[in-house]
């Protein structure tokens, strides 16, 4: 923390995004011991169940299929799946980004429901969609910070519809299990090794009887970009629109997808996640101040960043300058490069989002498979380069197989 708490001295509110800098600032000053972290993030604690799901083979979508069919696919699991949460009582957690959803339903809706409806929400994707989605339903207790969930329990749910759950898959950790009646079937995944054991659902009751209102779901994207999506979804007719779109938003560009690197050993809760939310400030802080960086920031905060280059020569002169910047602060992070077409929404305040294939690529190869303080960059990115020096990597994922060069060492 040495170095890195003395940095918060000049953050504005606009570099802390949604973290409570008074947060941050009375950690700062205190024992930073367990006890100030518990004291400090009590009055953040919420409890209930959570639900997070993640759409099947985005990777080898994004390869077969044109970008906004691929959009509008992944939008119609989301529209069901908070339709029916909100019908229950649930709420919204965060920007539900590229395929992932996550919502909180509180003590006051049984488990068991939210069970019931999810069970739903899989036999309503099932029927009405070529698309499928895993998700996990986790009962605990969770720090809401800045519009999002942190803690050891938000880690299983997360990290369980990410990597877990399968195709059309509904995952249960015990207690919640616990919560449902004796009528309903689960099978134990063996397979899952974490701190609760975890359940697939075989079944449950359901709610066939559920009406469910379509209302807006959190989208990342401008108004005008999410109308025109809506409009495009329905049309019979939609090359003529797709040219529309594209003419508007679509541009060539090269993406540095930087991910911090979560010291596991530092664990999810009390002073751990402290000094993991202040790590995240801190990234913030050494991308925004790195001269000439701030056009290309596409998004930044929660420990990612999106950065959009129009050459690869500048993308990886920037990743490069960034790694040095992130290891002269003991700030680990991964950084991937790839490049392709992109949906990118700018406004005068500034950026508000970005979509495609690139992204998700440059997501993979370093948050999924990246290396501390090495850069993986997409072989299409390396085929732009006068010269490369670095180790071939292949990765497959989801069906498809990625390929590139990791960087020696700048």
């Amino acid at each position: 923390m040495a170095r890195i708490i003395p940095a918060l001295a000049d953050l504005t509110q606009d570099i802390a995004g949604p973290v409570p800098l008074e947060l941050l600032y009375a950690w700062a000053t205190s024992e930073q011991d367990d006890a100030s972290a518990d004291g400090l993030l009590a009055p953040f604690l919420i409890h209930g169940t959570v639900v997070s799901t993640d759409t099947s083979g985005l990777s080898r979508m994004t390869t077969e299929r044109d970008l906004l069919d691929v959009l509008c696919l992944i939008s119609e699991p989301k529209q069901i799946v908070h339709g029916i949460g909100l019908e229950i009582g649930g709420r919204p957690i965060g920007m539900w980004v590229a395929d992932n959803t996550q919502m909180f339903y509180p003590q006051t809706v049984p488990a068991a429901a939210v069970v019931d409806a999810m069970w739903e929400a899989e036999h309503r994707i099932a029927c009405e969609l070529p698309v499928a989605v895993g998700m996990c339903v986790h009962k605990g207790t969770f720090y809401e910070l800045g519009g999002g969930l942190y803690g050891t329990d938000a880690h299983i749910v997360e990290t369980a519809a990410e990597y877990d759950a399968g195709p059309e898959e509904v995952l249960v950790t015990e207690p919640v299990r616990l919560d449902c009646p004796a009528e309903y079937e689960f099978k134990l995944r063996a397979d899952l090794h974490d701190t609760v054991p975890i359940h697939s659902l075989v079944r449950a009751a359901g709610m066939r009887h559920l009406d469910v209102e379509r209302l807006p779901f959190p989208h990342p994207y401008p108004q005008p970009f999410f109308d025109r999506l809506q409009v495009f979804k329905r049309a019979a007719q939609r090359d003529p629109l797709r040219q529309e779109i594209y003419g508007a938003y679509l541009r060539e560009s090269v993406i540095v997808f930087l991910a911090r690197a979560h010291d596991a050993s530092a664990g999810w809760d009390g002073a751990g996640l402290l000094d993991d939310l202040v790590a995240n400030v801190l990234l913030d802080a050494l991308v925004s101040g790195l001269d000439g960086i701030s056009g290309h920031i596409a998004a930044l905060g929660g420990g990612l960043g999106i950065l959009n280059f129009n050459t690869a020569t500048e993308a990886i002169d920037a990743a490069q300058a960034l790694q040095r910047r992130f290891q002269a602060n003991s700030v680990n992070v991964k950084i991937g490069v790839a490049s392709g077409p992109v949906l990118f929404f700018s406004n005068p305040r500034g950026p508000s989002g970005i979509a495609g294939k690139p992204v998700n690529v440059a997501s993979k190869i370093s948050e999924d498979r990246g290396l501390v303080g090495r850069i993986n960059i997409a072989a299409d990115v390396a085929a732009q380069l006068p010269a490369v020096e670095g180790d071939p990597f292949e990765i497959a994922l989801g069906g498809v197989v990625l390929r590139g060069i990791t960087l020696k060492p700048a």
